[in-house]
């Protein structure tokens, strides 16, 4: 079983580090490094979707049997990897697309970046209180394990959703995506690292207005 690790980043140096002390090693690891990063948001969404076309190109080039994503920010624990392959042995099928980690969004309210119950309305983060093996929409980009076939075949793109061409990559992937709510993914800011279980984090709620604004609501 191959496995290539790919991100885009925009520094390397902790990447690497993240990379080299997990306990199971991907075959190969590269990264595309983007040397001028956008900075307003939508900028950025963007810059992600072109990004992912960089990516595309060098996992068809490498054609692994899986693909594990991750990105340059995170703080990953030395066993995710090796986590991540034992979910991929239990869950895989045909019916699988991927199973990720989770991890806690650094902008606005502190919630898990994994998404359910998406309407043309609405949509909610999974509640930060679940434990184990539980099924998604969406997630980000942070630290996902599919199979070659199945990550290429995602649409990564962005046309003014309220949402990242991440989740518009999950969304548009037919087959049923997991986390591990027990693998948590550190998320490093300028002050520290947040994690999925500090205080701060929350669930919260997407609503779509009759003006087309959409809002976020924090739930119980």
């Amino acid at each position: 079983m191959n496995i290539l690790c790919i991100a885009m980043v925009e520094d390397r140096a902790n990447l690497d580090k993240q990379i080299l002390k997990q306990t199971v090693q991907p075959d190969r690891t590269i990264f595309y490094v983007d040397e001028s990063p956008a900075i307003l948001l939508e900028e950025r969404r963007q810059r992600i979707a072109e990004n992912h076309k960089k990516l595309q190109e060098i996992v068809k080039a490498y054609n692994p049997d899986l693909v594990w994503q991750v990105e340059g920010d995170g703080d990953y624990p030395a066993d995710t990897l090796a986590k991540l392959v034992t979910h991929y042995e239990v869950l895989k099928g045909k019916d699988f697309g991927y199973v990720s980690g989770i991890q806690v969004g650094r902008h606005g309210l502190y919630h898990i970046g994994a998404w359910k119950n998406f309407t043309e309305t609405s949509f909610e983060s999974i509640d930060f209180k679940l434990k184990g093996i539980q099924e998604v929409d969406a997630t980000g980009f942070y630290c996902l394990l599919a199979p070659t076939e199945v990550w290429l075949n995602g649409l990564c793109e962005w046309t003014d959703e309220p949402y990242g061409p991440d989740v518009v990559w999950g969304l548009s992937i037919n087959q049923k995506k997991y986390v591990d709510m027990d693998l948590s993914i550190g998320h490093i800011v300028k002050n520290g690292i947040i994690l999925p279980e500090h205080i701060s984090t929350c669930n919260v709620r997407f609503d779509k207005g009759e003006n087309g604004t959409w809002k976020f609501k924090q739930l119980d």
